[in-house]
């Protein structure tokens, strides 16, 4: 990896650090706690089986059914790097392998920054991504901003894999939320919005959480910082503020679960969702809070 392509962040009992590879995530200590995230150990994992832990998904994190979207009126086909059947997280030219520059850094702060061509992705517009990291003594936030030149789709998300220090059977998970969307065979949101009573879906409550969610659940659109999410082992907790207006959660790997602020997947085939286009003179803004204290 190439010089300054590892950032360390740190205020207090807090430290992060950073990979330019994907603006990744890929460490996370407080108080004495080793890696509360499962983390890549060389650049070959970051790009290859880890390629999800911990970077950002963009510029349209999540999914995109038949690979195809029509944006300002014109049909743009993409990548379908999902069972020959969907875009995913935006396929191999995605932010997730890319290499952020590092605009500005500090002892607690750091703004990686990365511009794609046009069409480079399969996305219109010339578009500028900054994510920017900042350390506080128990946590840290994650803000995303971003803007094109053409009128073009964007919705940015961190991808960790929460582990607090133990293994996934031992984690229990709360998310703020009575309403998900339900999902066909190719984990396509089918349009409907749904309520989590009486289903694994019910979160509300602090529990261990099924294996086979991946799905997200519907936050709002008043754009307002909320708690969303709180995860807990038997040693730390993390509690998410965010105001995205959705949550992915994956609860089926052994090594942790992902929780994602972001927009709905698949918006541009449901109206009824909220809008993932960013227009000329428009800036995409997203943010999140990780805190995490004692179990």
């Amino acid at each position: 990896m190439t010089d300054n392509s590892i950032l360390t962040l740190t205020a207090g009992a807090m430290s992060i650090e950073l990979w330019t590879t994907g603006a990744r995530l890929n460490a996370a200590t407080w108080n004495g706690h080793g890696n509360l995230l499962d983390g890549s150990r060389t650049l070959d994992d970051a790009l290859g089986p880890k390629l999800n832990h911990g970077s950002v998904a963009g510029p349209v994190a999540n999914r995109i059914a038949g690979g195809t979207a029509d944006i300002d009126g014109l049909r743009h086909n993409f990548e379908r790097n999902e069972n020959n059947k969907t875009l995913l997280h935006s396929g191999s030219n995605s932010t997730r392998d890319a290499e952020w520059a590092v605009e500005e850094q500090s002892d607690t702060s750091a703004t990686l920054s990365l511009a794609i061509a046009r069409m480079s992705d399969g996305f219109p517009g010339n578009r500028v991504i900054n994510a920017r990291y900042d350390v506080f003594e128990n946590g840290f936030d994650l803000t995303f901003t971003a803007s094109t030149d053409r009128t073009t789709l964007m919705n940015l998300a961190l991808h960790p894999y929460w582990s607090l220090g133990t293994d996934r059977a031992g984690l229990r998970l709360k998310v703020n939320s009575d309403r998900y969307l339900p999902v066909n065979a190719d984990t396509i949101p089918i349009g409907e919005i749904v309520d989590v009573s009486g289903t694994h879906f019910d979160l509300r409550n602090l529990d261990a959480p099924s294996f086979e969610i991946d799905h997200n659940y519907c936050l709002g659109q008043d754009g307002a910082m909320a708690e969303i999410a709180t995860l807990a082992s038997d040693k730390v907790t993390l509690v998410i503020e965010s105001d995205a207006p959705g949550l992915q959660i994956f609860t089926g790997k052994s090594f942790g679960i992902a929780i994602e602020p972001q927009h709905w997947p698949d918006a541009p085939h449901h109206p009824n969702f909220p809008s993932i286009q960013l227009d000329p003179g428009q800036t995409y803004s997203q943010t999140s809070r990780y805190r995490f204290s004692a179990t």
